[in-house]
């Protein structure tokens, strides 16, 4: 939520496009602007974001159309019908720098080459050349979205981290011995772990969560204020179930006797095991739902390929 608000995704992308397509041309309204801000405003692009602002999502394919419209449009073949004149048009454009120019011929002739040495022409050389440029777009969103992770996700995700762990006391060296001295409980969480792992309305969340594009996100900037709040109800009420849950197995929050039993160990210790625990639980939620989900599907099926396990009394 936090950035989808802040449009975190939609301000890099913008920087790449601005950074990597620098050329300035004369746009319809006789202005000077640069490449990558009419490939922000193509008609291809725009979708929902407002006008002079990158959108949070950009499609590979709308993405080579705005891109190929821009380029050839200052060129000597402004509407190319055949990859030589493609190739004609790319080299002629003044709307590129240098560089572009020679990654994208290389490109064009990779493609035409690839497309004169086949027997059986099932595609054609422009295709193939656009499917190159889409693969170089593809390529550099993976590169944006590590620099997302790295600059705002992890960062944000550490923060609510901290802060439910310590609102919760949600220590793991805790619950690890609450479970071990509590056979009922440890066996109340494995079933309960097993059910889920074996639950395909959960799957397919996470499989949802995964799949999770810009596009969508970009798409809920634009709902009101009684539309957020009903969703932030909606998010807090399945927490507060999932607490409850919890609760009934697992021994959440601060309690007066585990500040009775600094007495017996001390302060030091008693703060250092409550920061490792804390760490441990803090570095678990880094790691994301989705692995943790999958990490839980492979051990219950596991769990199901064999006999079950005789329980020794």
């Amino acid at each position: 939520m936090i950035l989808t608000v802040r449009r975190i995704r939609a301000r890099i992308l913008g920087q790449w496009l601005l950074t990597i397509f620098d050329t300035k041309i004369v746009n319809a309204d006789n202005k000077p602007v640069l490449l990558g801000q009419e490939i922000m405003d193509h008609c291809a692009v725009t979708a929902l974001s407002p006008t002079g602002q990158a959108p949070s999502y950009i499609d590979a394919k709308n993405f080579v159309s705005a891109l190929l419209d821009k380029v050839t449009g200052f060129s000597k073949i402004v509407n190319p019908t055949s990859i030589d004149q493609l190739i004609e048009s790319f080299a002629t454009s003044t709307a590129i720098s240098e560089e572009l120019r020679r990654s994208f011929l290389n490109y064009a002739n990779e493609a035409r080459d690839t497309f004169n040495a086949l027997t059986e022409k099932t595609t054609g050389a422009i295709e193939m050349f656009h499917n190159k440029l889409e693969d170089w777009y593809n390529s550099n969103m993976d590169r944006l979205t590590g620099t997302l992770k790295i600059r705002y996700t992890r960062k944000i995700t550490f923060a609510a981290a901290v802060v439910v762990c310590l609102f919760l006391n949600a220590d793991t060296i805790e619950i690890s011995k609450y479970l071990y001295s509590n056979p009922e409980a440890r066996a109340a969480v494995a079933a309960q772990a097993y059910k889920t792992g074996a639950d395909d309305s959960i799957k397919a969340y996470m499989q949802q969560l995964k799949q999770t594009t810009a596009a969508q996100a970009d798409n809920t900037t634009n709902i009101t204020l009684n539309q957020l709040q009903d969703s932030i109800q909606a998010k807090m009420e399945s927490v507060n179930k999932a607490k409850a849950a919890l609760d009934q197995t697992i021994p959440l929050g601060w309690t007066k006797a585990e500040f009775l039993s600094v007495k017996e160990s001390g302060w030091f210790l008693f703060g250092l095991a409550k920061i490792i625990g804390l760490a441990v639980t803090i570095i678990a939620i880094m790691m994301g739902a989705p692995f943790w989900f999958d990490v839980l599907n492979k051990i219950s099926n596991l769990r199901g390929s064999g006999a079950k396990p005789v329980v020794k009394k």
